[in-house]
């Protein structure tokens, strides 16, 4: 095929259209989701589920979406990560992005939904700070003292070995010879 042939198919090959969006369905979803993350406030949800469909529309449109639904989720935990390390300041070390979303999700932050939704002020940086837990704890090497290994079959080997030894090298007996008479 000459090149302005092939060049041409590959123009017309068609593009997978992405998957319609039932956004009634979306938002139920993500609401959903977003109450069993600990967001209460309706306000708060509805603020939520619009930041998240922003991002998905944005999604959309560079990426055909397989399953609208698990974007939609993942977006939401995009939109939260994003938050995090906005509000924590995390440059390159996002190793502490787990411990801050645990220490949000477990609820033991008060008001940071509302600080997710842009709802609240107040800043929650310490407050998540001091409630991250760290996920490996400090290094405390132990002396061990040395013991010996006894291997089982070690033992077992060498008495096979011995008992073999003993038939197989025993000497004739008087009365037994290798000829029969």
């Amino acid at each position: 095929m000459p090149e302005g042939e092939r060049h041409e198919a590959l123009e017309t090959q068609s593009v997978p259209s992405p998957v319609p969006i039932d956004w009634a369905r979306v938002t139920d979803r993500v609401s959903r989701y977003l109450q069993s993350m600990g967001v209460r406030d309706a306000v708060e949800i509805g603020r939520l589920s619009d930041q998240v469909r922003v991002r998905l529309e944005s999604r959309a449109i560079s990426v055909p979406l397989e399953d609208p639904l698990e974007s939609a989720i993942e977006e939401t935990i995009g939109s939260l990560d994003q938050w995090l390390v906005a509000e924590l300041g995390l440059d390159a070390d996002l190793g502490d992005l787990p411990a801050a979303r645990a220490a949000v999700l477990d609820g033991a932050v008060r008001g940071w939904s509302a600080r997710w939704a842009g709802l609240a002020d107040r800043p929650l940086a310490e407050e998540i700070r001091a409630r991250c837990l760290s996920p490996v704890p400090d290094p405390a090497p132990l002396v061990m003292e040395p013991s010996s290994i006894v291997l089982c079959c070690h033992r077992l080997r060498c008495r096979i070995v011995e008992s073999l030894g003993r038939v197989l090298c025993r000497p004739a007996s008087q009365g037994q010879s290798g000829e029969r008479g």
